[in-house]
């Protein structure tokens, strides 16, 4: 995100009236290799594509705010392989993480990863590492997290419906794996 986007999203978020009002997307995996004319996978694989299609990205569209912009990842894998979920890729769709709680009662065996060691994560933080220098010479800096939220993650180690049942029936079991991902994301 370039410093004049930065401070537009900041204006537009303390509540100031911009004119024209500015244009936000968020780019990630779900549209990003296909539309620069890669596979996912390549995607995922390749950090040197994943750097060029998000370089394009941002000289096609150089209006856009793009969040977070340079969003290394890989897929919905991202997160939950650092709590010891498998990961299942395909050439060009997107990838899965089954989920690792079965009962709430598993929420007592999670562990806070370390992302630094844990899953994806280290992959992911050395990308962002190793790109960042050309990151800012065309322009833009990292500027916030580029993961997913507490309640996404724990929809897929958990299920989206068993997360929402638990929730009304175990809130303070739920409760506890939140704060195990939300420590994780801190």
């Amino acid at each position: 995100m370039t410093d004049k986007h930065w401070n537009e999203l900041k204006a537009v978020i303390n509540g100031e009236l911009k004119q024209p009002l500015p244009i936000g997307f968020i780019i990630d995996c779900p549209w990003l290799p296909n539309w620069y004319g890669i596979s996912i996978l390549d995607y995922f694989s390749n950090d040197e594509l994943w750097l060029k299609a998000n370089l394009k990205a941002i000289e096609t569209f150089p209006d856009v705010i793009f969040l977070p912009g340079f969003w290394s990842e890989y897929g919905m894998c991202t997160e939950p392989s650092a709590f010891g979920a498998k990961c299942i890729f395909w050439k060009n769709e997107f990838p899965f993480a089954e989920k690792i709680i079965q009962t709430p009662e598993d929420i007592h065996k999670i562990k806070t990863p370390n992302p630094e060691t844990d899953g994806l994560l280290p992959f992911m933080l050395n990308r962002l590492v190793k790109a960042q220098p050309a990151i800012e010479a065309a322009g833009h800096k990292i500027r916030f997290s580029v993961s997913r939220g507490p309640l996404n993650i724990a929809s897929f180690l958990m299920g989206t419906t068993e997360l929402l049942t638990s929730m009304m029936m175990e809130p303070e079991t739920v409760h506890k794996l939140l704060r195990i991902i939300t420590e994780n994301l801190a």
